[in-house]
């Protein structure tokens, strides 16, 4: 599956903004080339915009994809999701936090980006 990744480091945090189509088959080259740029900037607190990915995940794939969430991004501080009001399901933040990772889903900018630089 094909998808677009555009990183933007930054001072108090990075931004990737993720297009793509809802297959989880993209899931991990995507959360692949983060953990990457990550480590190739030091970043230690992320705002994934996932805002523009097309389709929806169902249960078993939200838990899928914040297992994957978990094995390359736990060496980031804090990782903040942005996703759209109406795909808020909140499965993926508590199977990461059940891991220990800090990662939160929001769907306003503001307030991930407050979150992450608190």
């Amino acid at each position: 599956m094909t998808f677009k990744l555009v990183y933007r480091h930054g001072p108090k945090m990075a931004l990737a903004e993720v297009t793509a189509l809802a297959f989880l088959e993209s899931a991990e080259p995507v959360l692949q080339q983060i953990e990457k740029r990550t480590r190739q900037h030091d970043d230690k607190r992320l705002l994934v915009n996932l805002k523009d990915v097309v389709g929806t995940f169902g249960p078993e794939e939200q838990i899928a994809i914040a297992k994957l969430a978990t094995r390359y991004l736990s060496h980031l501080e804090k990782v903040a999701s942005l996703v759209p009001e109406e795909k808020i399901t909140r499965v993926s933040e508590q199977v990461a936090k059940s891991a220990g990772m800090q990662l939160k889903v929001f769907t306003s900018f503001t307030d991930a980006v407050n979150w992450l630089v608190e």
